[in-house]
């Protein structure tokens, strides 16, 4: 009897907590979601606190940031302003910490750039990151994405994915996008010194067909740039067609496009091919 007795205590202790604690587990979770951004400890003062230990500090730092967007996840509460900005300077603080530490950077491509659209902000932290992880093919590869398809800077974008391509470990496909990257933003003779060198580095028998066919393209490119600024300082305009860089003697013939295709100025005043540098690709003149 006593057993029993105890049992229905107990129980009725656990159902009694539950309801006197259900409004404090509420304003709990109410406080945690609507709560601000939590103050950054600038690096300075950070590295003094870690006391020798600058990576724990990194990590708990990281999980502490992590675990802050998580929690507007969960909650359905949109990121404000200043909830991204305690982001950047939380991610900055970890990473002067920890710069070897790859998560952040990962984090500031897969959030700042693509959630927050703040590909600026995500590129200063990678570009922070190049420095100590020279090895690492994937920052320069990031920069050089967000460059391309957030901030449409093809130029700079071309910059750093030849760089990526550069380092070890690297992806093949990377040396012929950062050459035609190079092209479409009005680098072809970069793209050149690029390519002559890759060639020179590749054993793969298919890979060094495709670049000495780019390699052609390019070559025939910047053949008619050159020519083309010339006519421009010449005549004060652009020509009326590409012929008549042979008719004015600019050029004794237009260069072979290898891709199949017809060379074209756009609007821009650049060249450009119906191939797109891309075999199969149906041709309009």
């Amino acid at each position: 009897m006593q057993r029993v007795i105890r049992i229905l205590f107990l129980l009725f202790f656990i159902v009694s907590y539950c309801f006197f604690c259900r409004g404090v587990w509420e304003n709990r979770k109410h406080v945690r979601d609507s709560a601000p951004a939590p103050y950054v400890i600038p690096s300075k003062f950070s590295r003094m606190l870690a006391l020798g230990y600058k990576g724990p500090l990194s990590d708990f730092l990281f999980l502490k940031i992590s675990t802050f967007i998580g929690g507007r996840n969960i909650s359905g509460k949109q990121m404000a302003d200043h909830d991204w900005a305690y982001v950047v300077s939380g991610l900055s603080v970890v990473t002067d910490l920890d710069p070897y530490f790859v998560d952040p950077y990962f984090l500031a491509e897969g959030l700042l750039a693509w959630e927050a659209n703040k590909p600026e902000q995500a590129n200063d932290l990678l570009i922070k990151g190049m420095e100590s992880r020279k090895f690492d093919w994937r920052l320069p590869y990031f920069v050089g994405f967000n460059y391309f398809y957030f901030l449409k800077d093809y130029s700079k974008a071309s910059e750093y994915i030849m760089q990526a391509a550069s380092l070890s470990g690297s992806p093949d496909y990377l040396q012929t996008l950062a050459a035609r990257l190079a092209y479409y933003g009005g680098r072809s003779k970069t793209a050149l010194l690029f390519l002559k060198e890759m060639l020179l580095e590749a054993r793969d028998p298919l890979l060094k067909q495709r670049l000495q066919l780019r390699l052609k393209a390019l070559e025939g490119a910047a053949m008619i740039e050159e020519a083309l600024e010339k006519y421009r300082r010449d005549q004060g305009r652009d020509p009326n067609k590409l012929s008549d860089l042979v008719l004015f003697q600019y050029l004794q013939s237009l260069p072979e496009e290898p891709y199949g295709g017809h060379w074209v100025i756009l609007k821009s005043g650049r060249v450009f091919s119906t191939s797109k540098f891309v075999m199969g690709i149906p041709n309009k003149k």
